[in-house]
């Protein structure tokens, strides 16, 4: 099997197998903490370009999905456990796949919100990210519509409240 194929059939499974399923959810909500965090280091009024924000997006989720995947595969090495099932490949797609995912929406949103915004913009797209993992896989994980819904909601509301108390005390 090409790499290329191997990579698709494991984009694939992920959706489908719970343990690369649950990988690729922790690194998408670390991911979107992270990313609330460190959009919120300096202040939104000071002169940047849009170039400083996407570096910003893309090392900050990059950069934290191969840290995160290396520690894994250390951990995998040193300690052996014969229930492990996925290769380091499958695990590094899963983690990577899901910081892409997210850095690609909060590209979007910053290269289409006013320059005066994209900081802002990128904060809340993690948010709603955040808030679509939760109520997801809260719904996945067999909670009710209703719950699953409050769990996002809960999420929703403390990202939009970091993103937008950054925007007002900038």
């Amino acid at each position: 099997m090409t790499s290329v194929a191997r990579l698709f059939d494991v984009a694939r499974r992920i959706r489908h197998d719970k343990t690369l399923r649950r990988e690729a959810d922790m690194m998408g909500l670390t991911v979107c903490i992270v990313l609330l965090a460190a959009l919120s280091t300096g202040s939104d009024k000071d002169p940047h370009s849009r170039l400083d924000v996407l570096a910003i997006v893309w090392a900050t989720t990059f950069a934290l999905a191969l840290t995160h995947w290396f520690a894994l595969a250390l951990s995998l090495t040193l300690v052996r456990d014969p229930n492990v099932r996925h290769t380091r490949f499958e695990l590094l797609v899963a983690q990577l796949g899901m910081a892409v995912i997210v850095a690609v929406a909060a590209s979007i949103v910053v290269l289409l919100v006013s320059k005066t915004y994209d900081r802002f913009g990128a904060r809340m797209t993690a948010a709603v990210w955040l808030c679509v993992l939760v109520g997801t896989e809260a719904r996945n994980g067999g909670r009710s519509t209703r719950t699953a819904v409050g769990f996002a909601a809960v999420a929703l509301v403390i990202g939009f409240t970091i993103a937008y108390l950054k925007l007002v005390l900038s």
